[in-house]
């Protein structure tokens, strides 16, 4: 990546054109004689201004001179992907936005190597474009920020602006290391591909959206949506501060009809509407997520077309029908869309539960990201329960011992409350046994420290006693001689006869406490520890205002979240319990009704704090052959355990060490700061909390991520981290922002579904994923298991789907006297896709 930061001024390595050429048109020319095609981009919006975009570029000299004569101030855009051949890895530089492209790459390379040399530009806000061979084997779609924040893929479906073309601000694009001059374009190296070929959640529900047209109905809904999104566009861009987060909703909501049956595409739009974002006076990732948010909403509704459009749109819907019906090939309930069926309420299969993100095992650093992988394919779990898990377990062990210092008066100890949500077959307890398992090698290692200082205390104990007894004895000695000088001048007291202190037993996690036990535990354990639920429901329970002592409860997990002093005092004791620093993380799991249950009626206090973790089951299960190598991950937390607090002045107890976040670190947490203030408007109340609560929690798990990846180096053991750097809080904003906030979401979303509803969702999409036209409620039942496992949860799912006209009973001839039939067809609108 040295290379980015020497740009050159020529175009290209090439002779230039005739004179006569204006130089961007030259260059076109020059970039089509070489086999590249190319169309012309507006200078103000990068929108392409032919009426298919990237779809027209061509190598045709003379259609691309009457382009240029008709645009002259047009930039080049070149098709990626298979059009092109070349697949260009955009790194976005943008202090407003908070994105740092270069910096991410360059944090991968340090974790999997540089990268190859290759064909590179810059940028007009000073990234840098990177070009890779286009692999026919291995394609690649478009992407933003899917490999990092700020690291976009350009690949089939989408387009760049070439060298040298000019914005209309004037700033331009220059080659770094410009292409057709004996320079090979490399391939994309390995672990490139896999970041940017990872799964991740589809952009447009799978729900099938009724009424949608194909996108070759007519050559103009291409022209008609482009400059529907040029309007859109425009208007962000011209909306005043207050409203611009709502009217980027709103644009990307209006055009995303058009994103949903493939006339636009989805990289272009979030490029244009994040550039009239940015125009308008907002900043930040908040913007993409905003931008999809509405694009989401709006795929699922039908394109609206210029009236006079109507009755040709009609008449090709009639032959859509008809050409489906006679593909059917006979297979059994495949009628016409829409034949003998009332129209279906679609908006089941995309409740308000989202659909939720994958962790990144890779956030945790290589190392621990394979032991993830291997861990959570031996569990039959989701990887995101062994990593979130990891994560949790990581920021307890390093408790105290170590605190980010983010400004004045402003410390964050690692310490995190993670609730795992799923269904008792989802996996979470095995995930759990896995990750908890590395806590048994320290924990022996401290039951050994404590029977050795039991043995010395004893020891102690016994000489303490038998000098108190000799003292005693003296005492009275001295008063049988002469009791008014033994009164004035007792005798000497021995040394050693203050009664020892009891040792602590050391822990780094325990189970299902009591407050008062935990307390007792923390006093003797200053470092901190895990406070580990097999279910969270009671803990949750205990933070009602209003039951039991749970006041009190709710008083202690407060100062154990904020890792302050706490006291506790007991009933049977004068002595009250006093901790310097109380740090307590939690972790355990929760089925997803319960959370429902107990959130419906919670303040946005402490369940707020909570980090959510409820990804989807895994399907299928299979036994683990062979071991697990733990060394990588137990080598971790072992380090992390052993790292030391700071002494303080005799009779006072040890403290934690600060450790300062970089400049560069602290202006991103500000940038986070400041989005979370502008998404807190209309939030929900328990939402509102938990947003509240980012810019805290990603400096807690950046702290752990630079800790973590250190511990799980073979780095040496004293040279850990002195500071907080960027690129940790760059990741954690990233898992913060992109994982457990679309988490919560997910968990708050559901706190007002009812179940039944939310179990139809689940059979829904299970039909739609098998692909079934028809279906027996007992078998699918048996086959899902949880939650539908039991007859009357199925029965009340498939009312709910009968109401929203996705299924409807055929009855059987098994069904006995009084039962009702199990058998039933499902819409064939349910089971179209896209």
């Amino acid at each position: 990546m040295n290379a980015i930061t020497m740009p050159q001024n020529s175009p290209s390595e090439k002779p230039a054109s005739a004179p006569s050429s204006p130089p961007i048109l030259a260059a076109a020319l020059e970039y089509s004689a070489d086999g590249w095609p190319v169309f012309p981009c507006a200078a103000a919006t990068k929108a392409p201004l032919t009426p298919h975009g990237f779809r027209d570029a061509s190598t045709d000299p003379a259609r691309i001179r009457k382009w240029w004569a008709r645009w002259p101030d047009a930039m080049i855009g070149l098709p990626t992907g298979a059009a092109s051949g070349v697949i260009v890895v955009d790194l976005d530089v943008d202090d407003v936005k908070g994105l740092n492209g270069i910096a991410e790459i360059e944090r991968l390379e340090a974790f999997h190597g540089r990268l190859p040399d290759g064909p590179a530009a810059t940028t007009p806000r000073g990234g840098a474009h990177l070009f890779f061979r286009h692999d026919p084997d291995r394609p690649l779609r478009c992407s933003t920020g899917k490999i990092a924040p700020g690291i976009d893929v350009r690949a089939d479906g989408g387009f760049v602006v070439l060298a040298p073309s000019i914005r209309a601000d004037g700033a331009r694009y220059e080659w770094i290391s410009p292409p057709f001059a004996d320079l090979d374009f490399p391939d994309l190296p390995t672990w490139l591909l896999d970041l940017a070929d990872r799964p991740k959640a589809a952009l447009v529900p799978a729900a099938p959206v009724a009424g949608h047209q194909p996108t070759d109905l007519d050559p103009r809904c291409r022209a008609y949506a482009l400059a529907a999104l040029d309007r859109e566009a425009e208007a962000v861009a011209a909306t005043p501060e207050g409203g611009r987060n709502a009217r980027l909703n709103q644009a990307a909501h209006a055009v995303g009809n058009f994103v949903g049956v493939g006339i636009l595409d989805e990289a272009e739009v979030i490029e244009a509407l994040t550039a009239a974002a940015c125009e308008a006076g907002l900043a930040g990732n908040e913007i993409t997520k905003t931008i999809r948010s509405g694009l989401i909403a709006g795929a699922r509704k039908e394109p609206r077309w210029p009236t006079e459009w109507t009755e040709k749109a009609a008449v090709d819907a009639v032959a859509l029908n008809a050409h489906l019906a006679d593909t059917g090939g006979g297979a059994p309930h495949q009628a016409p869309i829409g034949a003998s069926w009332a129209n279906p309420d679609l908006s089941i299969l995309a409740e308000s539960r989202r659909a939720p993100p994958k962790f990144d095992a890779e956030w945790l650093g290589p190392a621990l990201a394979g032991w993830v992988r291997a861990t959570a394919k031996a569990t039959s779990a989701p990887a995101d329960y062994v990593a979130v898990a990891l994560l949790t377990l990581a920021g307890s062990v390093i408790g105290n011992q170590r605190r980010a210092l983010v400004g004045a008066k402003w410390t964050e100890p690692p310490i995190l409350f993670t609730a795992l949500v799923g269904f008792p077959s989802a996996g979470k307890s095995p995930a759990l046994g896995a990750v908890m398992s590395l806590a048994s090698e320290e924990e022996t290692r401290l039951a050994g420290i404590y029977r050795e200082q039991l043995v010395e205390y004893e020891k102690r104990k016994a000489a303490s006693e038998a000098a108190r007894s000799a003292y005693k004895a003296a005492c009275r000695d001295a008063l049988r001689g002469d009791a008014e000088l033994a009164k004035a001048v007792p005798p000497p007291m021995p040394e050693g006869i203050e009664e020892p202190h009891r040792p602590f037993l050391g822990r780094v996690m325990v189970q299902d406490a009591t407050v008062e036990k935990l307390a007792y535990i923390a006093a003797g354990n200053p470092k901190g520890f895990l406070s580990f639920h097999d279910e969270l429901a009671g803990l949750f329970a205990s933070f009602g205002r209003y039951s039991g002592n749970g006041g009190a409860d709710r008083v202690f997990w407060l100062q154990a979240y904020n890792g302050r002093s706490h006291v506790v005092d007991r009933v049977k004791s004068d002595e009250p319990i006093r901790i310097p620093h109380l740090a307590v993380g939690v972790l355990g799991g929760i089925q997803p009704d319960r959370a429902a249950e107990l959130l419906a009626g919670a303040d946005d206090g402490l369940p707020a704090r909570f980090l959510w973790c409820w990804p989807d089951p895994v399907p299928g299960f299979s036994v683990a052959r062979g071991m697990i190598d733990d060394t990588v991950a137990q080598r971790t937390i072992n380090r992390l355990a052993r790292l030391g607090m700071a002494p303080q002045m005799a009779g006072q107890p040890d403290a934690p060490i600060l450790v300062p976040l970089e400049e560069a670190a602290i202006q991103r947490v500000e940038q986070i700061g400041r989005e979370m203030k502008e998404r807190e408007e209309g939030a929900s109340s328990l939402m509102r909390g938990a947003l509240g609560k980012v810019r805290g929690t990603v400096v807690r798990i950046a702290t752990i991520l630079s800790h973590l990846w250190w511990a799980a180096s073979s780095r040496d053991p004293f040279d850990e981290p002195r500071q907080i750097c960027e690129a940790a809080v760059a990741t954690a904003a990233e898992m913060m922002l992109g994982y457990f906030v679309p988490h919560a979401a997910r968990v708050f979303g559901d706190a007002a579904i009812p179940v039944a509803e939310t179990n139809a969702a689940t059979l829904a999409r299970h039909l739609r994923e098998k692909g079934l036209p028809s279906f027996n409620a007992r078998a699918v039942g048996r086959e899902m298991g949880a939650p539908l496992r039991a007859a009357a949860d199925m029965d009340a799912a498939c009312e709910e789907l009968v109401e929203a006209g996705l299924i409807r009973s055929i009855g059987t001839m098994k069904a006995g006297r009084g039962r009702k039939p199990k058998d039933f067809e499902v819409n064939p609108a349910m089971l179209r896709r896209g």
